[in-house]
């Protein structure tokens, strides 16, 4: 009895063995093609990324077909793109030679496939038939390149002239003349680096990065200041740009640019009154107070900036977040991409559709959030100049108001 316990159960270990060893066969033989060389004994790893549509081919596909396609998937026309391409290769942006494996047209359309719509690697390597590494590394240097044409389209323009939105509007000829643009803060979604995940919590407590941006009457943006911690105030971001290496763009002598609450209204910033509230529409009853119609008419002009960013947020889906896994500089090269990119598709298509739908004033809150430390945001300016300042807002308050209330006694 004992003797045939032990003869079955031995049999039993080499039936298990032979198994293990079958699974083992199969495994190797589902994960490696062909299952081994006898000879030199090394084994031949099977292609992943070997879809009879390339990355090149499927690019050359969108190119070439439905106008929507390119659209749709990059933010551009075939023509915008193109010239994009061309821009970065022709200006050293993006370096190119004849023996790159993937060239200028396939790099830009998966950088702009990630920033359109949020994808991964992972995701974008299996749309381009590359390895994670080369998309990630095409990506960057793609980014890196068009923060750099940033530097030239990311700037002011005819700052020494009145925009037409303002001396066309009764609302804001004769006191906005000298508005040169409209200056915010915005929080874009941050993967915060190890250790500082509280400091980048803002108010809601969400993980942000706080840009500070200011937009011209186009809806251009005319400077970027990205990289402030989300639990950072707006003012101290403005103040780190100020007193740092950012060149920020002072508006010109007498000019100004339209701020909110959160900041102090000194030469060069505009604020509304703070305590004041903004007039609200559907409110048949007129304005009660001067302050109440500068407010209201400041607001309407200056959400401007709020417009700007909502067309950025909506046409790039990872300015919405969740954020990817970058370090914190490409998460700051992605703000300034997607800002560069804005400014050039205002440029080349005035009649793009996501800027039309936003071409209306939207209805904003009249002072933002009033800040908890108004004393932020130093200036290098006397008390006097400061005090002459507040002295125009009050003129310019007080001629307003005359002229509302002169128009509604001839209605």
């Amino acid at each position: 009895m004992d003797r045939h316990l032990t003869g079955w159960g031995t049999s039993y270990d080499q039936n298990e063995e032979d198994e293990d060893w079958q699974l083992i066969e199969w495994a190797v033989l589902v994960l490696f093609n062909p299952i081994a060389e006898r000879a030199a004994g090394h084994i031949l790893p099977l292609p992943c990324r070997n879809s009879m549509l390339s990355g090149r081919a499927y690019v050359h596909e969108v190119i070439n077909g439905h106008p929507a396609r390119v659209l749709e998937n990059c933010r551009l026309t075939v023509d915008s793109f193109m010239r994009l391409c061309e821009i970065l290769v022709s200006g050293g942006y993006v370096p190119q030679n004849p023996q790159k494996r993937v060239q200028i047209e396939e790099a830009l359309c998966m950088t702009l496939v990630m920033l359109s719509h949020n994808h991964r690697m992972r995701p974008l390597a299996e749309r381009f038939q590359h390895s994670p590494e080369t998309i990630c590394r095409n990506i960057h240097e793609v980014l890196r390149g068009i923060c750099e044409l940033g530097k030239h389209l990311i700037r002011p323009r005819g700052q020494n002239n009145v925009h037409p939105k303002i001396y066309t509007d009764r609302r804001f000829a004769n006191w906005f003349m000298n508005a040169v643009g409209a200056m915010d803060g915005t929080h874009i979604p941050a993967h915060a680096p190890p250790g500082e995940q509280v400091a980048y919590m803002n108010r809601h407590g969400q993980a942000t990065q706080n840009v500070l941006a200011i937009c011209d009457f186009d809806m251009r943006f005319t400077y970027i200041y990205a990289g402030w911690e989300g639990s950072a105030h707006d003012a101290r971001v403005l103040d780190g740009a100020l007193t740092g290496p950012t060149h920020f763009p002072m508006a010109p002598s007498g000019k100004y640019y339209l701020v909110d609450s959160a900041y102090r209204n000194i030469p060069g910033f505009l604020a509304p009154y703070r305590g004041t509230p903004r007039h609200q529409p559907e409110r048949r009853r007129g304005f009660t107070s001067p302050q109440q119609l500068f407010n209201t008419r400041h607001s309407s002009l200056r959400n401007v900036i709020e417009r700007c960013f909502g067309v950025l947020k909506r046409r790039f889906a990872i300015l919405r977040g969740p954020v990817p896994n970058f370090y914190m500089t490409t998460q700051i090269n992605v703000v300034i991409a997607c800002c560069t990119l804005h400014n050039f598709i205002r440029d080349e298509l005035p009649e793009d559709d996501i800027f039309n739908d936003h071409e209306q004033e939207m209805e904003v809150d009249g002072e933002g959030g009033v800040p908890p430390r108004p004393e932020i945001q130093p200036f290098h300016a006397s008390q006097e100049e400061v005090n002459e300042w507040h002295e125009m807002r009050d003129t310019m308050t007080n001629g307003m108001w005359n002229d509302y209330r002169s128009g509604r006694r001839r209605q």
